[in-house]
C-alpha cells in the first residue's frame, strides 16, 4: 500500500497549429490548399480540412523528397531546409529519399 497523498497521472498534449512558415499554398494529398486545415477564428487550431474528411495535412507522395526518423516521430520533407529543421541539425537522425535524391 503507498503512502503518498496522491496518486499522480501524467498525460502528454500535443497542439498543432497553423505555421505561417511552411506555405499556404503548398496542396494537401486531399487536394486542397494547406491554410485551409486550420481555423482562423479559434487560433488558427488545427482542424482538418474544411472541404472534406480529411484531418492531417500531408504532402501528396509525389512532393515527398525526403524522410527523417527521429525516434518514433517520421516527418516527410519536400526541401532540404524542412529536413534540417527537423533533425534540429542533429545528424543522429535517419535521413532517406524515397526518390532517389542524394541524402545531405
Amino acid at each position: 500500500m503507498s503512502k503518498l497523498p496522491y496518486i499522480e497521472t501524467r498525460r502528454i498534449v500535443v497542439d498543432k497549429a497553423y505555421n505561417p512558415e511552411y506555405g499556404d499554398d503548398r496542396i494537401c494529398e486531399c487536394g486542397h490548399p494547406y491554410h485551409r486545415h486550420f481555423d482562423g477564428y479559434e487560433d488558427n487550431k488545427a482542424v482538418g480540412c474544411k472541404y472534406c474528411p480529411c484531418y492531417e495535412f500531408k504532402l501528396p507522395k509525389d512532393k515527398i523528397n525526403y524522410i527523417v526518423k527521429a525516434g518514433r516521430r517520421i516527418f516527410e520533407c519536400e526541401t532540404e531546409d524542412e529536413v534540417w529543421d527537423a533533425c534540429g541539425y542533429d545528424w543522429t537522425h535517419e535521413v532517406s529519399s524515397p526518390t532517389g535524391k542524394d541524402v545531405m
